[in-house]
């Protein structure tokens, strides 16, 4: 599988990067949602794992971007974040976004997801 990270935080984008090496997928990471946006729209990702909360551009930056590019249905998106989300429910999201898993998130719990994106494909 091929993995694309966007998060802020280095230290979570080192971590997945590893996780997902071990596991036998590839994992290209970025700590700017811009450069993420510019990745996504280049290349093929099995999966997009998405932080909301990032600086400047944010992943709901990100997420209107592929929207207004026609992209968004295309991908396969899970979204991982620390904000609080209170009720949402992945209905209440556009095409594209498959899961919202809360941070912290255990990682079998995030790899059984992206797995369960691959049997759907």
């Amino acid at each position: 599988m091929k993995i694309l990270v966007v998060d802020d935080n280095s230290s979570i984008t080192e971590l997945l990067a590893m996780y997902f090496k071990k596991k036998g997928h590839d994992c290209i990471t970025t700590n700017d949602g811009k450069e993420g946006l510019s990745l996504c729209m280049n290349n093929k990702f099995d999966a997009i794992i998405l932080d909301l909360a990032m600086p400047e551009f944010t992943g709901k930056d990100f997420l209107d971007s592929l929207i207004q590019e026609g992209k968004i249905e295309q991908q396969k998106i899970i979204v991982l974040t620390a904000m609080p989300l209170g009720n949402v429910k992945i209905e209440d999201h556009r095409h594209g976004i498959c899961e919202v898993l809360p941070k912290p998130c255990k990682l079998d719990v995030l790899m059984k997801t992206l797995e369960s994106l691959t049997v759907a494909a």
